[in-house]
């Protein structure tokens, strides 16, 4: 039935199940996008690694398309095993799916295969890091047909700079691996190295800052419109300000209470909720964001919803149907409910607060006052909530999260395995890269040490090659990810 407590709950939970559904499909996205940016970058690599032959084949008389195919082929390979195996270490995942409340009301649990996912997601993979390859082979093709000259960008004038001011040999020699791509059989794509450790570490930056902001959502009631200790009361009772008042003043061990009752009215032509308050002692009332609390019968704090819904700002006024007429509101501010004090009456975003007075006035019936909002002189005092347990049995509500807020701690611990995921990628692309560089660029590790370096002087230079491409890597990444991963959560928010 329509409004009933089980129609509430299955609409929560089907709400709660989607939300995960969406979120895992958004982790897939994102690792697929990473794949292809950082893995990406590796297959490319092979191409470079591979074109090491291309002067010798273009001798014996191979025509660039062949020249192209053998730089392919690698990375075409690689994508293609790769995508095989993935194939069933997915299906041997698939025994710990669904996950959260999915899981609770899955009937068939265990082990899935879902073809059209799993096989049209490697092929769809596999075709596009081919085609990564296909453009770095041919690119190599073009450079090695053009010319052989050196290349010297900003890695030479780093590295003048850092031996005009007394950097040690191998930090200057490091930094100048890390930045010049080199020529021919030394080139080493140094470029698309420094964008795929950028991009990783900006997915990072971003994931964390977006789990972080998730996890403080979860962890502070107030955030969600829980600014008191414990709610006293049933929103579906008759008014009991005449049993709980007296009881509630009684209690030295409080610092304040508040009363409320819930009601509606018709604001700007929609249908708002309407928890009136009056504070009894001190001062309990539900966070706001913007403004103040209204303090007479013609003003009124809007939610955030509310205010979209009607197009209003703080300040501004808005017209409510009231038991003598229509009358102008004064929005004094923005607040934020929490649904728990209206059992989920009230949507998180949505609803309005009025002084008891006013909201008394857009109602044809009296209001009930029948829920309380306390704090405790002490917060968490075992011996006042005990008190208050034995005086108001069974409505007695510590602070619990809005149904808005328990959805998403199905999927709280996401960004922490994405960021997991995405650190492995990067960290593998700058491995992958120093690996690559070292073997291109033997020769001229070779003529280092007939200098006079020394073994641990070459490892400290690649050691300064590994650190410059991070630091690049964290100057662009650490700011993308930081707007990147805030503006993904007030998304969502």
């Amino acid at each position: 039935e329509l409004g009933s407590d089980a129609a509430t709950a299955a609409a929560a939970a089907q709400r709660g199940t989607s939300l995960q559904a969406l979120a895992l499909l958004l982790f897939g996205i994102i690792v697929a996008l990473a794949l292809l940016v950082i893995v990406g970058q590796s297959v490319s690599r092979l191409a470079y690694l591979a074109s090491e032959d291309f002067p010798v084949l273009r001798a014996l008389g191979s025509s660039r398309g062949q020249r192209i195919a053998v730089a392919l082929a690698p990375g075409a390979l690689i994508a293609a095993a790769g995508m095989v195996l993935a194939i069933p270490a997915a299906y041997a995942l698939s025994v710990f799916t669904p996950v959260g409340l999915a899981r609770q009301a899955e009937i068939s649990p265990g082990f899935s295969f879902d073809a059209p996912v799993l096989l049209g997601g490697a092929v769809l993979l596999t075709l596009l890091l081919t085609a990564r390859a296909a453009l770095a082979a041919q690119r190599m093709a073009l450079r090695q047909a053009d010319t052989t000259a050196v290349s010297r960008g900003q890695g030479a004038h780093i590295a003048r700079w850092m031996a005009r001011r007394g950097f040690p040999s191998p930090a200057v020699t490091g930094v100048r691996l890390a930045f010049e791509p080199g020529s021919d059989r030394t080139a080493v794509p140094v470029r698309s190295a420094v964008l795929g450790t950028a991009l990783a570490l900006g997915a990072v930056i971003a994931t964390l800052v977006f789990g972080a902001s998730l996890a403080h959502v979860i962890g502070d009631p107030r955030l969600a419109g829980w600014n008191w200790d414990v709610a006293v009361g049933n929103p579906h009772s008759g008014d009991t300000s005449a049993q709980t008042v007296p009881r509630l003043r009684a209690d030295a061990s409080l610092a304040g209470f508040t009363a409320t009752a819930l009601g509606d009215g018709d604001i700007g032509g929609l249908d708002v909720p309407v928890v009136g308050i009056q504070t009894l002692r001190g001062h309990v009332v539900p966070p706001l964001l913007a403004g103040r609390l209204p303090r007479g019968p013609r003003e009124i704090a809007l939610s955030g919803g509310e205010l979209r819904a009607l197009h209003r700002s703080v300040g501004g006024l808005v017209t409510a149907r009231t038991t003598r007429g229509e009358a102008a509101l004064r929005i004094t501010g923005q607040v934020v409910l929490s649904p728990e004090i209206t059992n989920e009456e009230v949507k998180l975003g949505s609803g309005g607060v009025m002084t008891l007075a006013g909201a008394g006035t857009l109602s044809r019936a009296p209001l009930p006052v029948n829920v309380y909002l306390v704090t405790l002189r002490h917060p968490g005092d075992p011996a006042a909530m005990a008190r208050l347990r034995r005086q108001f049995p069974g409505v007695v509500l510590p602070a619990v999260a809005p149904p808005e807020v328990r959805e998403v701690r199905g999927v709280n611990d996401l960004p922490l395995a994405l960021a997991s995921v995405l650190t492995l990628l990067a960290v593998g692309t700058i491995a992958h890269t120093l690996v690559t560089s070292v073997r291109r660029r033997r020769r001229d590790l070779a003529i280092l040490k007939t200098l006079g370096f020394v073994g641990r002087q070459v490892r400290a230079s690649v050691a300064w090659q590994a650190t410059a491409i991070a630091a690049a890597g964290l100057v662009v990444g650490l700011p993308l990810g930081a707007v990147t991963g805030r503006w993904g959560w007030t998304a969502l928010a």
